[in-house]
């Protein structure tokens, strides 16, 4: 991931989405169990800052349809629900099953940038 202060850099954009476990981007009092969401949550906030757009759908409000999102709806098809939270980088799934930490966010951030196209990350 570029430098932050680096200003001349041309910068792809880049969108990430999480499908997050139910209940969790809600604010579900089940969620305080888990000690890596607010450190994720955090990081989101790191990426934002870097200039990636960030989403969350959480199932528990928006249902099966995932709020109409299509690369949601495959990936969850795909991986199956118990396989969430899934992370996509623009529309690709590149991580399944746990909330990545922040230097693996950048290195899934930065492969995109760069227009990467190898395999999706499980």
């Amino acid at each position: 991931m570029r430098d932050a202060a680096d200003h001349t850099s041309t910068r792809s954009h880049v969108d990430l989405l999480v499908v997050d476990k139910p209940g969790v981007s809600s604010g579900c009092a089940c969620s305080a169990t888990d000690p890596a969401l607010p450190r994720f949550a955090g990081d989101l906030e790191w990426l934002r800052w870097q200039g990636v757009t960030v989403r969350r759908i959480d199932p528990r409000v928006t249902g099966k349809e995932l709020g109409g999102d299509a690369d949601a709806t495959a990936a969850v098809a795909t991986h199956g629900y118990e396989s969430l939270p899934i992370i996509l980088v623009d529309g690709r799934v590149r991580h399944v099953g746990a909330y990545p930490d922040r230097a693996t966010l950048a290195t899934i951030v930065a492969a995109a940038e760069d227009g990467a196209t190898g395999p999706d990350e499980e």
